[in-house]
C-alpha cells in the first residue's frame, strides 16, 4: 500500500517565505497545518519545525542586534540595545525552546498511542476503526491515518486499512487442504490421548475405591464367650465349634 510520510509543504519553503515575505510564510504554515490536521505524526513534527524556524530567525537577528549595539555605543543609548535583545529573546528564543520541549512531549504521547493501537488490534483482535477511535478518544480519520503509518513502518504485517468499511484488514496466510487435514488429524490425535489419559485416571480411582471398600467390609476374627463355662475362644468368620473346656457349642456371631 502506498503511503506518503512527507509533509504537505516542505519546511524549507516556509522558512524561505518567512525570510523573504513574512505574510507568505504565515499563509504557507497555515495551509500545512490544515493539511496535517488528521496526521498525528506530522502534527508532532510541526512543533519541532516551528522551534527550528524560530531558532534560525533568532540566529539571523544577531546581525541587526550587533548593529543596534554599535549604534547604542556610539549614541550612548544602551537602552535601545537592551530593548531589542529582550524582544528577540522574548519572541524568538523562548518560544523556540518551549516548542522544542513540547515536540518531545507530544512525540512520547504519540508512541504511547501507537503501543495502544498495537495492543487493541493484535491482542484484543479489534479491527473496527470506529471502535478503536472510541477506545483511544481520537477521531476516526486520525486513527485511520495512524494505522496506515504503523502499517508503513511494519508494525502490522500484510495489512491495509479499508476506508470503505473503516476497518484494518490483516491478511493471514490461508492453509491448503492437505495442511488443514494434517492439522485436524493432529488435533484429533491429541484429543484422543487426553481422553485415554482421563479414562485411565478415572479407572484407577474406581479400582482404589472398590478395593478399599472391600477391605473395610471384610469381617475380622472375634473372641466368643462360652455360655457354659465362661471361657473365651477365638473364632474365624462363619466358624462354629465346641468349647475346648466344656464342649458347649460356639458359633461366630452374625452381628455385633
Amino acid at each position: 500500500m502506498d503511503f506518503d510520510d512527507r509533509p504537505a509543504i516542505k519546511g524549507e519553503w516556509i522558512l524561505l517565505a518567512f525570510l523573504l515575505f513574512f505574510p507568505l510564510g504565515l499563509i504557507l504554515a497555515a495551509i500545512r497545518l490544515r493539511k496535517h490536521r488528521d496526521l498525528s505524526y506530522q502534527k508532532v513534527l510541526e512543533w519541532k519545525n516551528a522551534a527550528v524556524t524560530l531558532f534560525i530567525l533568532f540566529g539571523f537577528s544577531t546581525l541587526p542586534l550587533l548593529r543596534t549595539l554599535a549604534f547604542a555605543i556610539q549614541e550612548e543609548r544602551f537602552w535601545v540595545f537592551y530593548v531589542s535583545l529582550f524582544a528577540v529573546i522574548l519572541f524568538l528564543l523562548l518560544p523556540g525552546l518551549f516548542m522544542l520541549w513540547k515536540s518531545g512531549q507530544k512525540r512520547e504521547q504519540l508512541f504511547t498511542l501507537y503501543d495502544h493501537y498495537r495492543h487493541i488490534v493484535a491482542t484484543e483482535g479489534i479491527t473496527s476503526i470506529q471502535t478503536i477511535a472510541e477506545m483511544t478518544k481520537q477521531r476516526p480519520t486520525v486513527v485511520a491515518n495512524d494505522l496506515r503509518r504503523l502499517i508503513y513502518l511494519g508494525a502490522f504485517q500484510d495489512a491495509f486499512v479499508d476506508m470503505h468499511s473503516m476497518t484494518i484488514v490483516i491478511n493471514r496466510p490461508a492453509m491448503d487442504l492437505s495442511s488443514r487435514r494434517t492439522a485436524a488429524v493432529e488435533e484429533l490425535e491429541g484429543l484422543t490421548k487426553e481422553l485415554k489419559g482421563a479414562y485411565k485416571e478415572l479407572l484407577n480411582e474406581y479400582m482404589k475405591t472398590t478395593s478399599s471398600s472391600k477391605t473395610a467390609e471384610k469381617p475380622l476374627p472375634k473372641k466368643v464367650e462360652c455360655p457354659g463355662c465362661g471361657s473365651s475362644t477365638l473364632l474365624q468368620p462363619g466358624e462354629s465349634k465346641a468349647c475346648p473346656y466344656c464342649d458347649s457349642p460356639l458359633t461366630y456371631p452374625k452381628s455385633g
